[in-house]
């Protein structure tokens, strides 16, 4: 038996598990020896560096199966430089990347999630489509870029070697974060050092409390795992609980098991920070920032009360993918609920086939839909704006506000969670479908007669003119 194998006998994790949660932490050790050996060198001796140990860290994980992020890296050279600046380049990424990818999922699609080489090519699948769109928006002209485009646009064209080592790189290969290639290109050419140009020091003590904080919440999923194990909502015991403990119990799981999530991208980020990777410009006060490849706001996260504070809190930066890539592309639409439609569809076609992937992303529109009705109704209702904006108020709704995006997203989670239908259907039955039932059916009727009884504000032109405006600024 080798070391993996006795560690993961010992820990009762899985090997592959264990490579993946190793190869994160070597993430460490590397940012030292980059910030020390290689942070002043030339790009090109860096990108070495990365390709290298990109590699190593792949043949890890995957072995032989390293040869699919290799074609990647070959397929995002030849659509960057040949179609460069073409509608032909995005639909070559797509096709490509993402048809990699599901054709990965279909050959190794198990009952289980599993970590094969398809684990880490989701992120690489996204962060090159990304490189190719902005490839293409580098070859327009700069007057009909919209804002967020002239940010990450790539104007010249990027060299096979460099390619490699944005995918490959050490510090976001396996389970992200996603950064654009300016900012990788801002981070080789130095944009994070002090005005000595040395490594600064004020990395240390984010990324060590990033670091914590991935430990604590991978402990608390470990801890939930052996106490509410997957298998225990197809049992007896759970099926005799009466329907709010069914509900309960199904919550708290959905918490203990996002955990995981939480644990790997604070990790990656506290090595991101090391290697200076995670830095963000100056504060107003002049000091370094470092949440420049933040995937989770802790206290947001943790407390939360409505549907925004989870999109702008966890999974940051699938999330800043999908708003900059998918969503504003769709402005042509000139319809909020299509382009939404359409970026959570993608999201779940990259999460792969199963059916509760897409159930899962149908709910969070009808959560995040409801809540923008609920939301416009009481903009719109004399005195309710004011009276919970009372004091006395406030601890009422945000307990209100929690307990319901807590317990909709547990329901949601069980057909993400347990993956293959025939182990999410049997607990969905015992909720009664509650999340449909609530999201699809009661409120859009509770929604209609609120519109029709509930008095409303005399609207006046500049409302009008100002809400058309928001409106705009949204698509």
């Amino acid at each position: 038996m080798g070391v993996i194998g006795a560690l993961s006998e010992a820990t009762s994790a899985s090997e592959d598990a264990l490579r993946l949660l190793l190869s994160v932490l070597a993430g460490y050790p590397l940012a030292v020896v980059h910030r020390t050996f290689f942070y002043n060198k030339p790009a090109q001796q860096q990108h070495l560096f990365f390709v290298v140990v990109g590699i190593c860290l792949w043949y890890f994980n995957c072995g032989s199966s390293v040869i699919h992020a290799l074609a990647s890296v070959i397929g995002a050279y030849l659509i960057t430089n040949q179609l460069r600046g073409t509608d032909a380049s995005i639909y070559a990424a797509h096709i490509f990347f993402l048809g990699y990818l599901l054709f990965g999922y279909w050959h190794h699609e198990t009952d289980t999630y599993d970590i094969t080489w398809t684990t880490p090519y989701c992120i690489m699948t996204l962060r090159y489509i990304g490189l190719v769109m902005d490839v293409y928006d580098g070859a327009q002209k700069a007057e009909h870029l919209k804002p967020d485009q002239k940010l990450t646009a790539i104007a010249d064209k990027p060299g096979l070697l460099e390619i490699a080592a944005y995918g490959l790189f050490f510090q976001g290969t396996l389970v992200g974060p996603q950064f654009t290639l300016s900012k990788f290109r801002s981070f080789v050419n130095g944009d994070w050092l002090d005005s000595e140009r040395k490594p600064p020091k004020s990395a240390f003590m984010p990324s060590i409390g990033r670091f914590l904080a991935g430990c604590t919440y991978m402990v608390l999923h470990q801890w939930g795992q052996f106490w509410i194990p997957d298998p225990w909502f197809n049992s007896d015991s759970f099926n005799s609980l009466s329907f709010f403990w069914r509900w309960s119990w199904v919550t708290l799981w959905f918490r203990l098991t996002m955990y995981k999530y939480c644990a790997m991208w604070l990790i990656t980020e506290g090595a991101s920070i090391l290697s200076g990777l995670g830095h963000n410009g100056k504060d107003q006060d002049g000091n370094d920032r470092w949440d420049g490849v933040r995937d989770l706001h802790i206290i947001k996260w943790e407390t939360g009360h409505d549907y925004n504070s989870v999109v702008e809190s966890f999974n940051c930066g699938t999330n800043t993918f999908a708003k900059n890539h998918i969503h504003r592309r769709l402005r042509w639409l000139n319809n909020k609920l299509a382009s939404h439609v359409i970026t959570l569809t993608y999201l779940a076609i990259w999460h792969g086939y199963h059916l509760g992937y897409f159930l899962l992303f149908g709910i969070e529109l009808g959560c995040v839909q409801a809540q923008n009705q609920l939301y416009a109704l009481i903009k719109r209702t004399p005195g309710w704006t004011e009276a919970i904006s009372q004091p006395v108020a406030r601890p009422f709704i945000w307990l209100f506000g929690k307990i319901t995006i807590s317990y909709s997203m547990g329901f949601a989670f069980l057909m993400f969670g347990l993956i293959k239908t025939k182990y999410w259907i049997g607990p969905v039955k015992s909720l009664y479908f509650i999340g449909f039932i609530i999201y699809f059916i009661v409120w859009p009727i509770l929604h209609i007669v609120l519109l029709r009884v509930l008095p409303r504000h005399p609207k006046k032109a500049e409302d009008v003119k100002s809400t058309t405006t928001e409106d705009k600024k949204e698509l």
